[in-house]
Parts: C-alpha cells; sequence; structure tokens
C-alpha cells in the first residue's frame, strides 16, 4: 500500500539580527518559513504552497510579524510598551466582565503577565489600574496599533491569556466570552481564527 499525504514543513532560510521587543536589545534572528510538502511514507517529497514566514527571535524564542524587521528601535520600543499595555488591560476588562473582583483572576493576571512580558508587575499597583478602570468606566482601548506587530501567535497569546483570567474562578460566563471575542476582533482576527483558539483551550 502506497502511503501519501502532504505535511507542513518549517525552514529557516535566512538569518540576522533585529531589535527584539520582548528582549528590547540586539538579538539574532532566523526567518521562519512554513511550507507544505507532498509526502510520500511519510517522508516530505515536493515543495507544495507557502503557509507562512514570520521572524523568531533566537534568545526568547517569541515570534513576530515580519514587518517588525522594518520598525526603528524606538518604534520597536513604543510598541513593546503598547502591547505590555494592551495585554494588561484585556486581562483587566475580561476580570470586569462579570461584574465581579475574584482574588483568583487577579493573581492569574498578574502572573501572566509577569511571564509574557518579563516584567514584575506589583499586585498593589495592578489592584489601582483595576479600581481606576472600574471607576471611571473605562472602556477597552482600541488594540488596533497591535495588528502590524503581531503575527497569529502574538495574538493568539493575548486571546490565551485573556480566557486564563477568565476561567481562574472556575467559570467563563457568557460577559467574559463575549468581551474576548472582541479583544480578537480589535487585533484583526476572523471569527472562525477566534473560535478555533477558544475550542483548543477549551479541550486542554
Amino acid at each position: 500500500m502506497i502511503i501519501f499525504g502532504t505535511k507542513g514543513v518549517t525552514t529557516t532560510p535566512s538569518t540576522g539580527e533585529f531589535h527584539c521587543p520582548t528582549c528590547n536589545s540586539l538579538q539574532s534572528y532566523g526567518l521562519k518559513r512554513v511550507r507544505n510538502f507532498f509526502t510520500l511514507y511519510f517522508i516530505p517529497l515536493i515543495p507544495l504552497n507557502k503557509i507562512g514566514e514570520y521572524i523568531e527571535c533566537k534568545k526568547c524564542r517569541d515570534a513576530y510579524n515580519l514587518s517588525v524587521l522594518d520598525m526603528p528601535v524606538e518604534n520597536s520600543v513604543d510598541m513593546e510598551a503598547e502591547y505590555n499595555s494592551g495585554i494588561k488591560k484585556a486581562m483587566i476588562h475580561v476580570l470586569l466582565a462579570d461584574g465581579v473582583i475574584d482574588d483568583a483572576e487577579v493573581k492569574t493576571a498578574q502572573d501572566i503577565y509577569n511571564k509574557v512580558t518579563g516584567n514584575n508587575l506589583d499586585a498593589t499597583k495592578l489592584r489601582e489600574e483595576i479600581d481606576h478602570i472600574q471607576m471611571n468606566n473605562e472602556k477597552l482601548s482600541d488594540l488596533s496599533k497591535l495588528q502590524g506587530c503581531l503575527n497569529d501567535e502574538g495574538k493568539e497569546l493575548v486571546i490565551q491569556a485573556s480566557y486564563f483570567v477568565a476561567m481562574a474562578d472556575g467559570d467563563l460566563h457568557r460577559e467574559e466570552l463575549a468581551l474576548i471575542v472582541k479583544i480578537g476582533k480589535k487585533l484583526g482576527m476572523t471569527d472562525a481564527h477566534i473560535n478555533g483558539v477558544l475550542s483548543s483551550l477549551a479541550e486542554e
């Protein structure tokens, strides 16, 4: 019996140096290219269509849209601050969506922010920001600025962070789910993409 099919194969056709927004310093990168290959007996033989490309920092292993290579250093620093602020506020708004400030959700938001950004977010300062957003009925900030910087993996990370905060109290409320979907759309994600990420998380 002849066994054939297709599979995605990732290669690194080029390397270089760039200003990594996560490391906030000059780092080596690899240009990652994902292409479908025709396989025979599970061995990739014939290259087919290109699925996508992204930049991977060799130090932190974070992935970025190709446009990060064209970004001046000062803009990279600004974009990092924009991303850090965006993911923090997204989690806070999800935390507040059901009208209850749960301690487990606050701790989860703090832990995720520290892990994702590499910064140390003080619990007291996080509480102060939560109170400020709640008291001023502050709307979710525009996340569209992140669309050009984040690739699909980066956008999915924002959705994942928001989901884990919502689930910290054990339940995903309707208001929280609606807000997570809204966050995804602000990042330029399609409904299918958002639902795919959420379905994968629900299966874990």
